[in-house]
């Protein structure tokens, strides 16, 4: 082998070649004299990454829905116009603060042929002047609640359209439900100001970084609060609206002052023993479900309980069955199971929350409820709701599933469904509001 190839061999170890170990030691040298290994480098590689992968997501949008709709003339021109008015400038926008992002990183690393004059190891600067910019696209996005609202209705009434969005999630570009991906600007701008944060922590006020970094925290903050409400209404119905399309047995969940809580795996207490269920909280009611029985991902409604006049009660002694709780409702009472007793604290620390909400609450229900209030009387195990699905039902949930049989598994249910767990409203939106790799972390 010659010298050359030596030099440039990856199985060569620097101990037993003085030339490579000094040229190794060179190398990590000139490296940390063109970037130091600092934090804040760190926090703007970060930023980077995680823009290009929020850029992609855009395009979910802008490039391949755009495409599928116009192939097939699907979306009629007003709504064309309203949806993608108010997604293109944002796109743009992004677009361009990339390649800003990607030129600076460059410049920080020493791997620019442009000239380095000027202090390029630093993110403040850049981060301020683009939040000025994108405070002026503010109101697009506060369009995107009307946006999200008109395309769930077209949905609904033109069926070519309802075709080529069901069509659509189910191409691998589309990782998440479509309407999600309406959510990503808003939840943008939350990860950006946790990240100016963390900078801000990081820098001493004298540092020339700070004071961008503190102001551009300072515009990320205003937008977030201005936008706040319409982060919640639109997470809230983006919720609805994907349980809509996944919950067979239903045809009205998304309705005026409904909020979704918490979803999640429990086990219920039939004739067969403990079967396991997903169980949908909402601030009016509670819903409980299994898995379609076919190759299907959606899950059917075996239970609807209004919180009206609802109990919860543990009941683990009573049942002998570990983490066990008792839910006395209007309709029926049920005994349900945990796989932990920290996700049976959780249930019934928001079960007993919404049962509060609904107690408050100046709407009445417009549904007949039972004539007595429950009470702890109705503890004896002959009035506990063990039911047992018919071969009737089994045979009707079996035909149903077949009819809507093309759906993804990529819900948040599957997770839980899966995994024997919950996740909560809150749960989701804090998860939103960090890097796509970091959210993951916090479903595993």
């Amino acid at each position: 082998m010659n010298t050359a190839a030596q030099g440039s061999s990856p199985l060569l170890s620097p101990v037993l070649s003085d030339v490579g170990g000094a040229r190794a030691e060179e190398e990590e040298e000139a490296r940390r004299k063109r970037y130091p290994a600092d934090k804040a480098y760190f926090i703007a590689k970060e930023i980077l990454a995680t823009e290009r992968t929020y850029l992609k997501d855009l395009e979910v949008l802008t490039v391949w829905f755009r495409s599928a709709v116009v192939k097939e003339n699907a979306m009629p021109e007003g709504l064309m116009t309203l949806f993608f008015s108010n997604i293109d400038p944002i796109y743009e926008f992004h677009r361009g603060f990339l390649k800003e992002l990607e030129q600076r990183l460059a410049l920080w690393e020493g791997r620019s042929n442009a000239p380095t004059k000027g202090d390029y190891q630093r993110i403040g600067d850049l981060m301020l002047r683009n939040m000025h910019m994108l405070k002026e696209l503010t109101g697009y996005l506060q369009k995107h609640d009307e946006v999200l609202t008109e395309l769930e209705k077209a949905t609904k009434y033109i069926k070519k359209l309802e075709m080529v969005y069901k069509e659509f999630e189910l191409q691998k570009v589309c990782y998440l439900p479509l309407n999600t991906f309406l959510l990503k600007p808003i939840q943008r701008l939350m990860h950006y100001k946790l990240i100016l944060g963390r900078l801000c922590k990081h820098y001493k006020i004298d540092q020339r970084d700070y004071a961008d970094c503190k102001n551009a925290l300072k515009e990320v903050t205003e937008m977030t609060s201005q936008l706040q409400n319409s982060l919640i209404r639109l997470e809230n119905f983006q919720k609805l609206t994907e349980l809509q399309h996944d919950l067979l047995g239903i045809d009205n969940l998304v309705a005026a002052g409904r909020e979704f809580i918490r979803e999640g795996c429990l086990y219920k207490l039939t004739k067969k023993g403990l079967q396991q269920r997903m169980f949908f909280l909402f601030s009016d009611m509670l819903l409980y479900t299994s898995k379609g029985v076919t190759g299907t991902n959606q899950f059917k409604i075996h239970g609807h309980l209004l919180l009206h006049r609802m109990l919860v009660e543990e009941s683990e002694n009573e049942w002998s069955v570990p983490h066990c709780f008792t839910i006395y409702s209007a309709q029926k009472t049920i005994v349900v199971a945990a796989s932990t007793r920290l996700e049976m604290g959780k249930w019934m620390e928001d079960l007993n929350m919404a049962i509060e909400m609904a107690k408050k609450s100046s709407e009445k229900s417009e549904m007949s409820l039972d004539n007595s209030m429950c009470n702890r009387s109705n503890r004896s195990s002959d009035e506990v709701s063990l039911e047992q699905e018919s071969e009737e039902d089994i045979h009707s949930s079996r035909s149903s599933l077949d009819r809507q049989s093309h759906h993804r598994a990529n819900t948040t249910m599957h997770v839980c469904w899966y995994r024997n767990t919950s996740v909560s409203m809150t749960d989701h939106s804090v998860a939103v509001e960090v890097p796509s790799s970091r959210a993951h972390a916090t479903f595993t």
